[in-house]
């Protein structure tokens, strides 16, 4: 494929590149051994001669001689580069250049050789093909590197020509190669844009395979459409239903781990140009294994169900709601700092408390629940705000569960047995709306390391 901006993967091109370059190794070889067997055969019978300029300067013997020695070394050098590439699984830019020149020098040897001076076209009929060819397997870049490598040959022939006294005009000459460079111009053209509306499409795809749904095709841009069109029209069609398959969790309705993964790093990467907060719910059903020992499996999903109801009804507009784990679930508060985080999550305790789930089973349901929220300045605090929820969660649940804590500095030393350092002050709160099994902080979370951002 071409590279050019719309591919972010470097070594994905390379691996194309390789994979073309092995597939043309035997095309390559057995037209070089056409070319030359033919030559030289249609030599013998006398029904081919050496064009003069080349008898001129090399003699006939020698001419037969460089066009089976050229041959040989051109299949020689396809041959150790598949043996290379082949080793390496990848291919440069300069590697791909460097067969396309190959190609092209076997081309104007024969052609020097074998065609009279006002015949030196055909050199460039060929590269005209060969032009097409390299720009479809390997993009713009090779391709005018070809377009100038192709020009140089011509003009190097020419050169010979005119000095050994051919019947030949650099004026003509020169209207040739132009006439020849406007339409690989133009051809080269049209290819770079079907390339690079591909090159979007490629991108689109692999970021499909990661899970991200959230590019689509511009169909707009594409002023005469073409097949082209067609498919970025159903690759749109279909990225929703894909986007609802692979990321949302069928029992809950809510987003899975990996659409919660991809929510994340978009609203991380907003946030960090914004500088804004952002906070993150953890939230755990207590005891799930008793409800799925005790009513069954069938009961254990219609909570999970009924759980993913509550929380989405709960969590406000432009919140995030995620079924991370078995009994787990995660909700992502963008633009919410603790109190707001804190509120939400004492919401939900507090809607959990008030109902009764599994229709006419009617089972109790009581959730634990981590908070953290900090400002976002770089990206890469994912990773901590992850953690941090979960230490939050888990000193919910050490510390008897149906509660909510925000995180502090010293919860970590739950994890150990320990008790929680004194700035971390958790303690029941006052107000008893609340209840007296909600725990939550009564300070917000005191910043450390500049800008809030904890690291451990």
């Amino acid at each position: 494929m071409a590279l050019d901006p719309a591919i972010p993967d470097l070594s994905r091109y390379e691996q194309s590149n390789a994979d073309v370059l092995l597939w043309q190794t035997r095309y390559r070889v057995l037209l070089a051994f056409l070319a030359a067997g033919s030559a030289v055969l249609l030599r013998t019978v006398g029904w081919l001669t050496v064009s003069p300029v080349a008898e001129a300067q090399l003699g006939a013997t020698a001419a037969d001689w460089l066009i089976s020695l050229s041959a040989l070394a051109y299949v020689c050098v396809v041959l150790l580069l598949h043996k290379r590439v082949q080793s390496m699984r990848r291919a440069s830019r300069a590697l791909a250049t460097f067969m396309m020149v190959c190609d092209l020098l076997l081309v104007f040897v024969l052609v020097f050789v074998l065609a009279p001076a006002r015949d030196y076209d055909r050199a460039l009929l060929v590269a005209l093909f060969a032009l097409q060819l390299t720009h479809v397997y390997f993009g713009r870049g090779p391709a005018l590197l070809m377009l100038g490598a192709t020009a140089t040959g011509y003009l190097f022939i020419v050169d010979i020509a005119i000095r050994s006294g051919a019947d030949l005009a650099w004026s003509e000459s020169f209207i040739t190669l132009l006439i020849f460079a406007v339409g690989a111009g133009l051809v080269t053209l049209v290819q770079s844009h079907m390339h690079e509306r591909l090159s979007r499409l490629l991108d689109m795809f692999a970021r499909a395979e990661d899970g991200d749904f959230s590019a689509s095709y511009d169909v707009q841009s594409d002023v005469r459409p073409d097949a082209i069109t067609h498919v970025g029209r159903a690759y749109n069609r279909m990225r929703a239903h894909l986007a609802d398959i692979v990321e949302t969790d069928p029992l809950s309705g809510c987003l899975n781990r990996r659409g919660f993964e991809q929510q994340l790093r978009r609203e991380l990467s907003r946030a960090a140009r914004a500088q804004t907060e952002l906070a993150i719910i953890d939230i755990d059903l207590d005891h799930f294994k008793q409800i799925n020992d005790t009513f069954g499996h069938l009961a254990g999903d219609r909570v999970i169900t009924e759980a993913g109801e509550l929380l989405r009804a709960n969590a406000r507009v432009g919140d995030i709601v995620a079924r991370t784990g078995g009994e787990e679930f995660s909700i992502l508060a963008p633009g919410s700092g603790v109190a707001g985080a804190q509120h939400l999550a004492l919401r939900i305790v507090e809607a959990f408390r008030r109902r009764e789930f599994g229709d006419t089973l009617r089972i109790p349901v009581t959730a634990s629940v981590g908070v953290v929220a900090d400002t976002v300045t770089d990206e890469a605090i994912a990773e901590d705000l992850l953690a941090r929820a979960d230490e939050a969660l888990y000193a919910a649940k050490r510390s008897g569960r149906n509660r909510v804590v925000v995180w502090s500095q010293g919860l970590a030393a739950l994890r150990a047995g320990q008790p929680p350092e004194r700035d971390a002050r958790l303690a029941f709160p006052p107000d008893d709306t609340l209840g007296s099994n909600s725990m939550q902080e009564l300070e917000p979370p005191r910043r450390v390391m500049g800008a809030g951002t904890f690291r451990r």
